[in-house]
């Protein structure tokens, strides 16, 4: 059985929309909690509605990057894996250890 659009969060990567979990929204944003400078993309998480996606300007999609990849790849959720893609893809070079 497909998830319900309601049971799904929509993330906006500059210009790819990429889909995670309500679970793993809540996920995320547990870890964003305990990350120094998260609050402003935590917002955009707790804000999220069902028709909108999460929009994220290039800094706030540079620190989520980067909060997801100091997390490890191998041990993401899959929605979440999903997302660290399409934010590499996004800014190949990235700025990951530059802050």
């Amino acid at each position: 059985m497909e998830a319900s659009r309601l049971d799904r969060v929509q993330v906006d990567v500059a210009g790819e929309i990429v889909e995670i979990s309500w679970d793993e929204r809540d996920t995320l944003l547990g870890k964003l909690r305990s990350v120094a400078g998260s609050v402003a993309v935590g917002a955009k998480f707790e804000a999220v509605g069902a028709s909108r996606p999460v929009e994220l300007d290039g800094d706030e999609r540079a620190h989520l990057r980067t909060v997801l990849e100091l997390w490890g790849v191998s041990v993401l959720p899959d929605g979440l894996a999903r997302l660290l893609i399409a934010l590499v893809r996004a800014d190949p070079g990235g700025r990951v250890g530059t802050r």
